[in-house]
């Protein structure tokens, strides 16, 4: 089938956030073509933690429903230095709320999930797999696409074009753009496992393991008997020799006897990693949108990544909605823009402490790791400290949506900006 000549919406990037753009647009009665460089989901588990806002938005489309019946819902989770527990956290969380804190999942499901949600509306949402965005020009009434599809090159002219392609985004490179921020060396190597376990579902995470000493590991567990294993490498070890398996297997072996999971287990994917703390300065660029990793990166630390782009689509799609149907002027988009590079620069700063203290930068950074746990085994007022996902929520207090009608009233629930709290509703 051919590329169409003309799109309201070009969408770069067939991820969990391109994807779940293109439904969300779709139920607002927009047209989306979306480009998808791969044949397929992506391969291995990725982000797997989705967040209880995660959730709400992908309820906005129907994909909450399978993803709550297949997710593992977690609360908490425990920390260990060394053998020994030094901290054990709860979530805030209530039998009444609909969603669990996090759901633990595969990335790709999350893609297909939404993928599904866009099929809701075949009329408007399209998808091609094997597609690329090769080059693009830009002027004040929208965008003119190349596109590489079916062995050729075809041009498709969108209103607006939005970035979801990645960290390794086309769409930035090819408008000269540039993450801004800093880059931590520390790697760890990421591997799914296959192997049935009765654990509970909770985070886990060693400092110093007998297993594995002098490293930081982590371990969730997934639908499908699958491990989620994380661990720290020496600074002095190549990245490429690392992920080979006659070099990772004994490691998760060690780990395994460890902690008494004896069955029979394979592997399934293995990667490595380093966090990044990066963000383009603006998410709108005239007629171009940037969302997810093509418009910032965040540390895997504190299950920030994959929800942070989730909460973009979220924002963007009602924004340009509106603009696309006449109920709002294009400069409603710079909202977008300001609101999420906001909550892009207060998860980048939750992220780096957590990062700081899950893979320590310098000797500094070690000394006191080391310091906070040998101290929590005996003071549990230390022990918080070793909880990474230390956050509060976001505020957009210098949204351009807020007016201010001077002092705030007696009895009101939250101030513009302020996330509205949880309350029950009348009937």
């Amino acid at each position: 089938m051919p590329l169409p000549a003309h799109v309201p919406v070009l969408i770069a990037g067939g991820g969990p956030v391109g994807l779940m753009l293109a439904a969300l647009l779709a139920e607002y009665g927009i047209a989306t073509l979306t480009l998808e460089a791969d044949d397929d989901y992506c391969s291995g588990s990725r982000a797997i933690c989705i967040s209880r806002r995660s959730q709400e938005i992908m309820g906005w489309v129907g994909a909450d429903r399978p993803l709550t019946a297949t997710g593992l819902a977690w609360t908490g989770g425990r920390s260990y230095y060394r053998n020994s527990e030094v901290l054990h956290f709860e979530m805030p969380h209530d039998p009444l709320q609909r969603y669990a804190p996090m759901v633990n999942i595969q990335q790709y499901a999350v893609e297909e999930y939404a993928h599904q949600a866009m099929q809701r509306h075949p009329e408007l949402a399209a998808l091609r797999w094997s597609a690329r965005l090769a080059a693009l020009r830009t002027d004040t009434d929208g965008v003119t696409a190349e596109v590489e599809a079916e062995g050729g090159r075809h041009t498709v002219r969108a209103d607006w074009l939005i970035a979801c392609d990645g960290g390794r985004s086309t769409v930035r490179e090819a408008m000269g753009l540039r993450l801004e921020g800093m880059q931590y060396e520390g790697r760890y190597v990421i591997v799914d496992i296959e192997q049935a376990s009765s654990r509970p579902v909770e985070r886990l995470a060693w400092f110093d393991p007998p297993s594995n000493p002098g490293s930081t590991l982590l371990m969730h567990r997934q639908p499908g008997n699958v491990w989620r294993v994380d661990y720290q490498i020496r600074d002095d070890e190549d990245p490429e020799e690392a992920v080979k398996p006659e070099n990772v297997l004994p490691r998760v072996q060690s780990h395994l006897d460890m902690i008494g999971e004896t069955a029979p287990w394979k592997p399934l994917w293995i990667s490595i990693y380093n966090a990044k703390c990066l963000t383009l300065g603006s998410y709108r660029h005239g007629r171009v949108l940037f969302a997810g990793d093509a418009a910032h990166l965040v540390p895997i630390f504190g299950v920030r990544g994959l929800n942070s782009g989730l909460d973009d689509a979220g924002n963007l799609a009602w924004k340009l909605a509106w603009v696309l149907q006449g109920q709002a002027p294009a400069s409603l988009l710079d909202s977008y823009s300001v609101e999420r590079v906001h909550a892009t620069r207060q998860n980048l700063a939750y992220g780096a402490k957590s990062t700081e203290f899950m893979a320590p930068p310098d000797f500094g950074f070690r000394l006191m790791r080391e310091a906070a746990l040998r101290l929590a085994l005996s003071d549990e007022r230390v022990r918080q400290l070793i909880n990474p996902r230390q956050s509060a929520p976001i505020s957009y207090d210098a949204s351009p949506l807020n007016l201010d009608d001077g002092a705030p009233q007696a009895g009101a629930a939250a101030a513009p900006g302020q996330p509205a709290p949880e309350a029950l509703l009348l009937d």
